[in-house]
């Protein structure tokens, strides 16, 4: 009876598995025949890599006859930029700019980071630039558990999917002939190749293929950030320029982040120090002075008080200076306490368009990933474009 039950009990969890393993084959096989695809500088200025895994590198459309690196494991290619500006691969000077690597299997690896697709390894006057030109949504897939976690209630993984999807089309329009159409950290969105794909983050791109949000049938500009401190603000106080669906609403579970609420304590020797590495010559830093902040509570101006004079500068210029992760946001007050600059502020980011947080927190009473995105970007729509 005992070995009747455990065989059955293990019939079911094969059953089980076969079903996981048939649901990501499915998804694979989804997302590689998407005829859309998206080019990620994934590393730039570089001057020595290693690539395995690839069985054909062509340079400017030409195959090379390379042999891979004895020395290295079987299948990996030693790329090197010398002093003189020749690029060389396993020892041999390469006289083309670009060298296009591919894997019959679909997966290359990069300094020991897999990625999916075609590696584009780019000679620049800085260094060496590294493109990976992949299927959209395993992009998509990539970046969600570099940009928050899968385990987050579904919604809001799905919002996620929705708004980098979104956002990667939106770029790509507009880089249209440049090298790549979107960066790999934080200046676009943080991708990290195949590594973080998991069973929750391709679900979540499995059904929201294709969809992205527009407004009046163009794609949005789909911004997002980590936590709005309870508000989220105007894109046009930030950046300039105006957007209908980039405007101020609460975000009324912002506090459950950890960096709802935060302090920074910066000497004037350590603020200055950051100013002076962002290219600002002052000394004598006597005090920083908000002179003009938004309903939300947000500093768009302030004034430095310093010994030679007055420097006036934005509150997101001040971020970049300090640091974007220690001035978490620009929802700050400023006092002086013990000789000591005391930043008081809540959120992380921006604070334009979806508050990561808040959406967590809506997934969590029950909101479905499209109410999440109706609230954040009000006006858009979803559409399905493939």
């Amino acid at each position: 009876m005992a070995n009747a039950i455990l065989s059955k009990g293990f019939f079911w969890v094969a059953m089980v598995v076969l079903f996981l393993f048939g649901c990501v084959k499915d998804t694979s096989t989804a997302f590689s025949n998407s005829s859309e695809k998206i080019k990620v500088a994934i590393l730039k200025n570089m001057t020595n890599l290693t690539i395995e895994g690839a069985t054909v590198a062509e340079a400017d459309g030409y195959r090379l006859p390379l042999q891979p690196d004895k020395e290295a494991s079987r299948s990996a290619f030693s790329l090197a930029l010398e002093g003189s500006g020749a690029l060389t691969v396993n020892g041999s000077k390469i006289t083309g700019s670009r060298i296009a690597f591919f894997s019959d299997n679909g997966v290359l690896s990069v300094n020991s980071r897999t990625y999916r697709g075609k590696i584009e390894v780019i000679r620049e006057q800085k260094g060496l630039l590294v493109v990976n030109e992949l299927p959209l949504e395993f992009y998509v897939a990539g970046l969600i558990n570099q940009e928050i976690s899968s385990k987050w209630p579904i919604e809001v993984v799905k919002a996620q999917a929705v708004i980098a999807r979104t956002y990667a089309m939106y770029r790509k329009q507009k880089r249209v002939t440049g090298d790549y159409h979107v960066e790999a950290t934080v200046a676009d969105q943080v991708y990290a190749g195949s590594m973080t794909e998991d069973e929750r983050s391709l679900y979540a791109v499995k059904e929201t293929i294709g969809e992205v949000l527009t407004y009046n049938g163009e794609l949005a500009l789909t911004v997002y950030h980590s936590n709005s401190g309870g508000m989220t603000e105007d894109a046009k106080n930030i950046w300039g320029n105006d957007y209908p669906y980039l405007k101020q609403v609460k975000s009324s579970f912002d506090k459950d982040s950890p960096h709802f609420s935060w302090i920074l304590n910066m000497s004037p020797q350590s603020v200055e120090a950051a100013l002076k590495n962002a290219g600002y010559s002052i000394s004598g830093i006597q005090n920083i002075i908000p002179i003009y902040t938004t309903n939300s509570g947000r500093v768009i101006k302030v004034m430095m008080h310093y010994a030679g004079g007055k420097l006036e500068m934005s509150g997101e210029d001040l971020r970049k200076a300090v640091g974007y992760d220690k001035l978490k946001s620009t929802m700050f007050t400023v006092e002086i306490v013990i000789s000591s600059f005391v930043f008081n502020g809540k959120g992380y980011g921006h604070g334009v368009g979806l508050s990561q947080w808040g959406a967590k927190g809506m997934a969590e009473k029950g909101y479905t990933y499209t109410e999440i995105l109706e609230h954040f970007y009000p006006g858009t729509r979803i559409e399905r474009i493939y």
